[in-house]
């Protein structure tokens, strides 16, 4: 495909991000360095304040957590408390991006995430990608499958095409000569896994009879230099719940203890995230 620069607004919708697990917020109290910095949202939605403890930030938005903050040191701690609270990294809220793309890997969403937003992180379209991008999405437990001409909106700048991009959700740019196979890539008898994160070649690939995840982390490339390899998560959505499982995948390939080699399974994702060490 042919693509050529486009120049597009910014008419995304303005839905307020909201604060998850992972994510590094900065909070500014004015005057009050030691109550100020940067905070990373635990595992259970919290994070840690000297004065208040443990305060919950999990679902908020950054100016609810504003309000928060200056109630709860204005009512015991301090005078007419200024608090400002931002975003420092998008960690919680993630979207894959797999197929002919310059950079194929894991993304972070932010507040305004469009289809173009995340192709332009992933370097774009390959010369050999094609019309179609195929997004696949969970809802309400079931597997929905959208698909976009990514022509229309490079080329022609028809920003229909531009859609919001959710959570967790799955895009896949096909190749040229493929032509419809898009339409039917994420279907269930397929038999395909996803492998994404951290390894050298993320993709969907074919099931095999017997395939556990070592054998797809190996199809995929094994983990690269920055693979947090005891940290691998199996996601699996069953009876329309989302079951994550957690691997030590380093010791199954280094010290040879097959415990957490699971077996994987048609539409079975594989996520192998970043080391922060």
């Amino acid at each position: 495909m042919l693509v050529t620069a486009v120049t597009v607004s910014n008419l995304h919708a303005q839905g307020e991000y909201r604060i998850g697990p992972s994510d590094v917020l900065h909070i500014d109290v004015f005057g009050e360095k030691d109550l100020s910095g940067n905070f990373t949202v635990s595992q259970d939605g919290t994070i840690k304040n000297i004065l208040l403890g443990d305060i919950r930030v999990e679902g908020y938005t950054t100016s609810q957590v504003e309000d928060l903050l200056t109630k709860r040191l204005g009512k015991d701690y301090l005078v007419n408390p200024k608090v400002s609270v931002s975003i420092e990294e998008y960690r919680s809220h993630k979207v894959y991006v797999l197929g002919d793309v310059e950079k194929p890997g894991t993304y972070a969403l932010t507040t305004e995430s469009r289809l173009l937003d995340i192709l332009l992180k992933a370097g774009g379209p390959t010369s050999s990608a094609g019309d179609n991008v195929s997004i696949l999405r969970r809802e309400g437990g079931a597997l929905k499958h959208i698909r976009v001409d990514i022509t229309r909106l490079f080329v022609d700048g028809d920003l229909s095409q531009n859609i919001l991009i959710k959570d967790g959700d799955i895009v896949y740019v096909s190749r040229e000569e493929k032509g419809n196979i898009t339409s039917r890539f994420y279907e269930k008898r397929l038999n395909v896994f996803y492998v994404v994160g951290e390894v050298k070649s993320p993709g969907a690939y074919e099931l095999h009879e017997g395939y556990t995840v070592l054998n797809a982390i190996l199809k995929a490339g094994g983990f690269t230099d920055y693979a947090k390899e005891n940290g691998v998560m199996l996601v699996r959505y069953k009876d329309g719940k989302k079951e994550v499982y957690h691997l030590k995948m380093g010791d199954v390939m280094g010290k040879g203890d097959m415990t957490d080699d699971m077996r994987v399974q048609a539409s079975d994702l594989v996520i192998v995230p970043e080391s922060l060490f």
